[in-house]
């Protein structure tokens, strides 16, 4: 690989927000920074999920500022709550229409890093390509328009038509795009816009933030949590895609058999969920709020076991959830209740247990399994090795930084 490169980042999420993108990609840049390379970020004020502006940053202004060693410029747009499909697309696209001014910030740059979601910054990455001859990676996070039409959230067929049209160019014009499953990258391989440019680039984790060695029940003490006979913890996103009704439903019989769920996170069904479950009495769900990067460690370590959820379909069975691999490297076994990707990993891991997604009786069975399971110590440590084996981060950052120095050094004709 050649020497520094000058890597901007533009992405809709990033700290001071919390969740499992903000803090790959926080993490990302430190790692891309520790490698020699000079990052800077483009972004918005911090607004996700509920759409309020954190004090300190406004909506209106361009803001320049350091996080740690990393200069950040936001960008004004329109923030809205993550709720329907309409408020993403003004929040989503009144940021990308933003960064289309922002042309001298891209020529600062050797290659552009961009994130999808949103789609709408594949239509603004290619125009600062055609504009400031910038190249760019274009990382799919998750496949747009095809997980919001999958999930019901965008019917209306003019609408997808353009969707389409944009992921086309979004794809076109990258010179290369990541994804973070091998059926993803099939997938998106089977796109003519994008086939011949699609390469595996893993969520992952720096396993050196867990502590294996931390007993639950210390854990807990610390986190001021009762005690139980099996501990399950959800921590992350409660929205639409995971499906966490199906886990509710799964541990309201169990409050008997001394099973205490902690949901931990925000999101789009978090107060329904948790307003349905007072109503019914479960005590031994509660409902926790989201809690900032560093303290993921502190709740996993709390956890005899940990959850992750997928409703059932395609698309969802090609997904990597961080929180998955967050599991691992905790050394807590895992209770996937998806197909697919998802499954197929912790099974190959011999780290956890898989239930049918969308099944609360199967699901149910799976829990059960493991309170009485004489083994769940030895999946705790498969998990963690798994982990370390391939879910590291820098070993990943590395795999991006060389991607990044393929464009720097092979500029394709769009470049002029």
């Amino acid at each position: 690989m050649s020497g520094a490169m000058r890597i901007l980042l533009v992405t809709h999420y990033f700290p001071p927000e919390v969740g499992a993108p903000q803090t790959r990609l926080r993490e990302t840049v430190a790692l891309l920074q520790a490698l020699g390379h000079e990052v800077r970020v483009m972004t918005g004020p911090p607004h996700y999920p509920d759409g309020r502006v954190r004090p300190g940053y406004r909506a209106d202004r361009v803001r320049r500022e350091r996080l740690g060693d990393t200069r950040v410029l936001r960008l004004p747009m329109v923030p809205r709550p993550n709720r329907t499909f309409m408020d993403r697309a003004i929040d989503h696209g009144s940021f990308a229409a933003a960064t289309l001014a922002a042309v001298a910030d891209v020529r600062w740059s050797d290659v552009v890093i961009d994130e999808s979601p949103p789609l709408f910054l594949g239509l603004s990455a290619a125009f600062h390509r055609a504009v400031s001859r910038r190249p760019y990676l274009f990382h799919v996070a998750d496949p747009w328009p095809d997980f919001p039409i999958a999930m019901g959230a965008l019917e209306n067929r003019l609408a997808q038509r353009v969707a389409y049209a944009m992921e086309s160019v979004s794809y076109r014009w990258a010179s290369l795009i990541t994804t973070v499953t091998p059926g993803l990258v099939a997938r998106l391989e089977r796109k003519p816009a994008a086939a011949g440019r699609v390469r595996l680039l893993p969520n992952g984790v720096d396993v050196e933030r867990f502590r294996p060695d931390v007993r639950p029940d210390v854990a807990r003490r610390r986190l001021g949590w009762p005690e139980a006979r099996l501990t399950i913890a959800y921590v992350g996103s409660v929205g639409m895609a995971q499906g966490v009704q199906t886990l509710v439903d799964a541990v309201a019989p169990l409050g008997d058999e001394g099973v205490e769920l902690r949901i931990v996170g925000d999101g789009f069904e978090r107060d329904r969920l948790a307003a349905a479950a007072a109503a019914a009495g479960l005590r031994h769900v509660r409902f926790d709020p989201a809690v900032p990067s560093s303290s993921v460690p502190d709740v996993l370590a709390a956890a005899d076991a940990t959850v992750v959820m997928l409703r059932r379909g395609p698309l969802y069975e090609d997904s990597l959830p961080t929180k998955l691999v967050e599991g691992l490297a905790a050394g807590r076994p895992v209770l996937v209740n998806a197909e697919g990707e998802a499954a197929r990993i912790v099974a190959d891991a011999e780290a956890g247990y898989v239930s049918t997604p969308e099944d609360p009786a199967s699901l149910r069975a799976s829990i059960v399994a493991c309170a009485l399971d004489p083994e769940r110590a030895a999946k705790a440590v498969a998990g963690r090795r798994y982990a370390e084996r391939m879910f590291d981060r820098p070993a990943i950052v590395r795999i991006l930084a060389g991607y990044l120095a393929e464009i720097v050094e092979g500029r394709s004709s769009h470049d002029g």
